[in-house]
């Protein structure tokens, strides 16, 4: 019989090897993305940056999101946090205190191929705890794996960018 330290340590050599190995295909699938696409990003073709903006503020606003402006080249948008993202990124003392968070996504339109008139829409999302205050506003990015709401609202803008032009 073998000793389990014997057994523990083949089995978390393989787990090891297994994680690795699917942490370096992920990285491969993403290469010809921008930087930014590592959250959420679609592909929008023979659609001006204008209709891409305007289907964006459409579907954003039809979500419960402000629009905030434009940030460093990023549009952005902001909605008040559910409850369960007060407590996740408020704590439970902050949301008890009335601590406000806002959820703040950046929406980029990037040049994707001239020539071929295509352009990435991609987005970041972030917990913002006391926005607005200079000394106290706290910005903590989501991950990667909170990214499929933001995907599925990406995804609508592409559908609502892309539907025929209704004539009266």
């Amino acid at each position: 019989m073998k000793p389990f330290s014997k057994i523990f340590t083949c089995v978390a050599g393989w787990t090891g090897l297994l994680l690795l190995a699917a942490i370096l295909a992920n990285g491969c699938a993403s290469a010809d993305k921008p930087a930014s696409a590592s959250f959420a990003g679609v592909v929008i073709s023979n659609h001006s940056p204008e209709q891409i903006r305007l289907a964006t503020d459409t579907v954003f606003s039809q979500n419960g999101y402000l629009a905030s402006g434009e940030q460093g080249g990023a549009l952005v948008y902001e909605r008040e946090a559910t409850g369960r993202e007060q407590r996740e990124y408020a704590g439970f003392v902050g949301a008890h205190e009335g601590e406000k968070v806002d959820i703040r996504v950046r929406v980029r339109i990037e040049n994707r191929d001239p020539s071929s008139n295509s352009y990435w829409l991609t987005c970041k999302a972030y917990a913002v705890c006391n926005p607005g205050q200079p000394v106290f506003e706290t910005t903590t990015a989501l991950f990667g794996f909170q990214s499929g709401p933001y995907q599925k609202l990406l995804d609508k803008v592409k559908g609502t960018v892309q539907l025929p032009a209704v004539t009266p």
